[in-house]
C-alpha cells in the first residue's frame, strides 16, 4: 500500500468514525479540539518485520522471547511490510491523551449501543496511533494491532462474558502491551488474563 493511498485508508476510517461518534453524541457541547494535539509518534529504532510477528506467535513467545499462551494458530492480517515499535514513554503519553479525548468529548464506554462498543474503541485508538505517524511523517507503520478476543476473564474493568471482545496490542520497545481502550488499563501481554484466548490479529 502507498503512503498516498495509507493516508487516504487513515484519514477515510477516522473521517467515518469521528462522524458516527460525534451525531452519537451530538447533544454535549464537544469541539475534538483536542485532535489538533495529537501528540506527535515517537518510535524506537527496533523494526519489526511480517516474519518476525509470525515467528514471535508461531513459538508462543512475546518481547524479549518471554513464553506467552497465544495460540499458535492465532489469525494474523497484516496490512503493511514493516513496523516499528513503539517508545515506550509515548505510549504512555499517547494514553493520557486518549483518555482526554474521550472525557473531553462525551466518548465513554456508558450505556453503549453497537456504535460505541469495544471495536469501535479499539479501531479508534488503533487509527489515532496511525494519524499519529503520519503526522509526524514517519515511514513505517506503527506497531499497533486490534485484537479479537474472548473475553472468559474480566479485564481491565470489563466483566467476563466468554463472547468476543475486542482490545489492542501495543509492541514497545519495552514490552508488548494489551491496551483496554474503553477503561485506559494495560497489562504486559504474558500476564493478560485471556492470552489463550485470542482468536485475531489484525495489523
Amino acid at each position: 500500500m502507498s503512503k498516498k493511498q495509507k493516508a487516504k485508508t487513515f484519514i477515510g476510517v477516522f473521517g467515518a468514525l469521528a462522524l458516527g461518534i460525534l451525531v452519537l453524541v451530538a447533544c454535549n457541547n464537544q469541539d475534538y479540539s483536542e485532535l489538533k494535539e495529537i501528540p506527535p509518534l515517537e518510535s524506537s529504532d527496533q523494526k519489526i518485520a511480517k516474519k518476525d510477528i509470525a515467528l514471535y506467535f508461531g513459538q508462543q513467545k512475546s518481547f524479549n522471547w518471554v513464553n506467552t499462551k497465544v495460540p499458535t494458530d492465532v489469525k494474523i492480517t497484516l496490512f503493511d511490510v514493516n513496523y516499528k515499535s513503539v517508545d515506550y514513554y509515548f505510549f504512555l503519553k499517547f494514553n493520557q491523551w486518549f483518555k482526554k479525548l474521550k472525557f473531553e468529548n462525551g466518548i465513554m464506554p456508558i450505556n453503549q449501543k453497537e456504535n460505541l462498543d469495544c471495536d469501535n474503541f479499539a479501531m479508534l485508538y488503533k487509527s489515532l496511533m496511525g494519524i499519529s505517524a503520519y503526522k509526524s511523517a514517519h515511514s513505517a507503520e506503527p506497531s499497533v494491532a486490534v485484537v479479537v478476543v474472548r473475553q472468559v476473564n474480566e479485564y481491565g474493568g470489563i466483566p467476563a462474558s466468554k463472547g468476543f471482545h475486542m482490545v489492542n496490542l501495543v509492541m514497545t520497545n519495552n514490552g508488548w502491551f494489551i491496551f483496554e481502550p474503553q477503561s485506559g488499563k494495560y497489562v504486559l501481554l504474558e500476564n493478560y488474563p485471556n492470552q489463550e484466548y485470542i482468536q485475531y490479529l489484525i495489523y
